[in-house]
């Protein structure tokens, strides 16, 4: 304490010496297996389908909820919207001894053939995002570990969701960025025409970051999206509850299915 104010070390600051600076929780709070929502309010929306749980930390943007499901310990923590929120919670969440992260949230498709409310798997991500080259170069691949995909197929085959398997693309921006002109000069004009080109099936703001990130830190990754858009047909799905929920479904199966399969190495 200095002048009346107290101090914690600025490389990596631990509140009350065990506390993560941003998530404010501490490690035993959170499950190895993490779903990861952008929005807060569905860290609320998924209780529903534990069979026990509790917000154990709510700061900022991050919300995060432990639970009971199926008898195994699931956490569940809010993201924000882009890169740089999404660096901050799974860097923390590792911290903290997390070992496998799923983003779970919505997508733009940007393919013909993919409706609203369907569900996307994403193998990997375009890094265009530009949060995750702070931690390796460009031509370092965003993807996601084929144990966690392959309980995602499973997941979605199962419970009888229509999905679709292929690479996403991650912005760092959701006007400009995604192909949104409302300034009359957009840099990232024919974005969209461009990813279509490459076969990627959508775009979103989160999922380099996290793939990336968990392949530099040695954790499991993956992705599971819900579309509420496609900029191809120029519709966006407006009562997208019952989706969320769907997703959240599909989610929450695949982690049960890892877990009982043992493949991440706790």
């Amino acid at each position: 304490m200095s002048n009346g104010h107290t101090f914690i070390q600025a490389d990596f600051p631990m509140y009350e010496g065990t506390k993560v600076p941003h998530l404010r929780i501490a490690e035993g709070d959170v499950a190895p297996y993490v779903l990861l929502p952008g929005d807060p309010g569905r860290v609320e929306l998924i209780s529903q389908l534990f069979d026990q749980y509790e917000i154990v930390g709510s700061n900022r943007e991050f919300k995060v909820g432990t639970g009971e499901y199926n008898g195994k310990s699931v956490s569940v923590c809010s993201t924000g919207i882009g890169g740089s929120s999404t660096e901050i919670a799974v860097l923390e969440l590792l911290k903290l001894k997390a070992k496998c992260l799923l983003r779970i949230g919505g997508t733009g498709a940007i393919q013909e053939g993919i409706d609203c409310g369907d569900l996307i798997i994403n193998t990997g991500s375009v890094r265009i995002g530009g949060t995750s080259h702070h931690y390796a170069r460009p031509e370092y691949p965003a993807v996601a570990n084929h144990y966690v995909v392959q309980a995602l197929i499973e997941a979605c085959e199962e419970l009888g969701y229509r999905y679709h398997l292929g690479i996403g693309a991650t912005t760092s921006s959701f006007y400009h960025g995604q192909g949104r002109d409302l300034t009359g000069s957009n840099y990232s004009s024919g974005i969209i025409e461009e990813m279509q080109s490459l076969g990627v099936l959508n775009l979103e703001m989160e999922s380099e970051t996290l793939l990336t990130l968990a392949s530099v830190m040695g954790a499991y990754a993956g992705t599971l999206l819900v579309v509420h858009a496609n900029r191809a047909t120029n519709q966006w799905l407006v009562d997208y509850e019952e989706s969320q929920m769907k997703l959240c479904r599909a989610a929450l199966h695949a982690i049960d299915k890892l877990i009982h399969r043992g493949v991440v190495k706790l």
